[in-house]
């Protein structure tokens, strides 16, 4: 019995953690990327 409650508790809380964040809108949108600059490597070399 208390393996099952503690498997309903925890998936529970994981279930409502998942609930609350799906209506956020930034969760769609990536930031905006941002200009390298000069002190690192470029990516092509």
């Amino acid at each position: 019995m208390i393996d099952a409650l503690s498997l309903l508790i925890s998936h529970g809380v994981i279930l409502l953690a998942a609930w609350r964040l799906l209506p956020c809108a930034d969760l769609d949108r990536d930031p905006p990327p941002q200009h390298p600059s000069a002190s690192e490597p470029h990516a092509d070399a």
